[in-house]
């Protein structure tokens, strides 16, 4: 793998340095020329390029390169390069293969027409030990069994030094939205113990994909028991949540990895904003630099007090339908957006302890004019003699209409750094490159591709992607 990804970087470099030098750089404003030379100076100057990067740079510069003959070099040289062979599992399936993105006529749709007499009437057949079992994520013993599958065989972790923990409460915000089907939290149980060895949840999602609104789902939390693992179970998992989703009359659907499986329909890059500097140094996830002190640091990344926006109150009931239609309208510009139901902003949005804290702003009239949301992520922290867990953010949907976007997340910085968080994190999609660097957020050189299931779309920005994907 690494004289593949040598290879990789070696064509990479190359066609960076031919085509920067071919555009006019130092003047350019276009966001496509600046995406390419943030490419080339990861290229540079990073030891860390991993393959999803090379995949996303690939893209990059066949999407932003002008020029049409550079473009076609580009395309030459990716098929020169190893890691574009395909991956053996998904090049079998009915996904967007990186060759159709040279194809200036790249037909749009399904790629398996919907046929909804072939689908199987019964569950796919499991090994004879096993069975079938719906969830029901709303059950406190039900749910308690997807934690400990979850945390035992799901969770990842971080370079040794981290594991995300799941609570109960942020599991069930996950997998009980109002428009789940009961079927759709698929399970897995040994027939003796009825132990449950494995587990998918399908979460349902309604979007408008360049102004086709479809139904579609969104299939996540995919674990199976260690013991189970050489018995091939999660493709046979996998083909029931496919069947299941057929039965339901949903032909696509999107999942996200940090891996790269076949052609993305985008790619989310991730941001860190630290609040409290001295914690993440403790913790080994930075630094001081060269000539600085450690209470330089420390003042720099405090939030001031006038980044606390008079007003910014957290939401109510009440503010479900001005929430509702402000989110919905604002969406309306990207070219792939989620449609939510005003009880799915309820489920989605409003405040829970340890889950999702969402601030709204109002005018002298009580109108809400501009929301912010985040959701809460704790972990445990693996090697640290005192230090047992750290609580982080993600900045989830937001609306800015009568202050900044900028002043918005700093409002929403300073509510979180108040609270003990220590980080927060933001992708790169919809607007929030707009306050990446002025919020001083820093790249934490992660990726998660996008893609469709049975779908064809040709690739987008990550600034037309509407949707955020947990």
């Amino acid at each position: 793998m690494e004289q593949k990804l040598e290879k990789e970087k070696a064509l990479l470099k190359e066609l960076y340095a031919e085509i920067l030098k071919s555009e006019n750089i130092e003047e350019s404003k276009d966001e496509g020329i600046k995406k390419l030379m943030e490419d080339s100076k990861l290229l540079q100057e990073s030891d860390e390029v991993k393959e999803a990067n090379i995949r996303v740079m690939f893209t990059n510069l066949q999407k932003y390169t002008k020029n049409p003959e550079l473009r076609q070099k580009v395309i030459e040289k990716r098929k020169e390069a190893p890691l574009f062979s395909g991956h053996g599992f998904w090049g079998k399936q009915p996904v967007m293969q990186f060759d159709c993105l040279d194809k200036e006529d790249m037909p749009i749709g399904l790629i398996e027409k919907a046929d909804p007499e072939k689908v199987p009437s019964n569950p796919y057949p499991l090994p004879e030990d096993l069975e079938w079992s719906d969830i029901d994520v709303t059950n406190p013993k039900e749910l308690d069994e997807v934690y400990t599958l979850l945390r035992d065989y799901y969770i990842e972790e971080y370079s040794n030094e981290f594991r995300m923990r799941y609570s109960h409460e942020y599991l069930k915000w996950i997998f009980a939205p109002p428009e789940r089907h009961k079927d759709w939290a698929v399970g897995i149980r040994a027939k003796g113990s009825k132990e449950l060895i494995g587990f998918l949840n399908i979460a349902p999602l309604k979007v408008c994909m360049a102004g086709v609104v479809t139904e579609s789902a969104e299939p996540s939390f995919a674990a199976i028991s260690a013991k189970y693992r050489n018995k091939r179970i999660l493709p046979i998992l996998a083909a029931e949540t496919i069947r299941r989703l057929r039965v339901s009359g949903i032909w696509h659907f999107y999942f996200s990895t940090d891996r790269v499986l076949c052609a993305p329909i985008a790619g989310n890059w991730f941001y860190r904003r630290d609040l409290d500097f001295k914690l993440t140094v403790e913790i080994n996830t930075n630094e001081v630099p060269e000539g600085k002190t450690m209470e330089e640091m420390v003042a720099a990344h405090q939030m001031p007090e006038s980044a606390n926006i008079p007003g910014l109150r957290e939401m109510t009931k009440e503010d479900i339908p001005q929430v509702h239609a402000l989110l919905s309208e604002y969406l309306k510009k990207f070219t792939l957006y989620p449609i939510f139901t005003q009880e799915r902003i309820a489920h989605m949005l409003l405040p829970q302890k340890d889950v999702i804290r969402t601030y709204v702003l109002a005018n002298k009239d009580n109108k809400v004019t501009d929301f912010i949301s985040f959701y809460i992520m704790p972990y445990t922290v693996l090697k640290h003699p005192t230090i047992k867990e750290v609580t982080s953010a993600f900045l989830f949907y937001h609306t800015a209409t009568t202050v900044s976007l900028v002043d918005l997340v700093n409002g929403a910085l300073y509510k979180a750094e108040k609270s003990g968080i220590f980080t927060m994190v933001a992708s790169d999609c919809t607007d929030n490159m707009e306050f990446i660097e002025k919020a001083r957020f820093k790249s934490l050189n992660d990726c998660q591709q996008i893609y469709i299931y049975n779908y064809r779309f040709r690739p987008i920005p990550s600034n037309q992607l509407g949707i955020n994907f947990i």
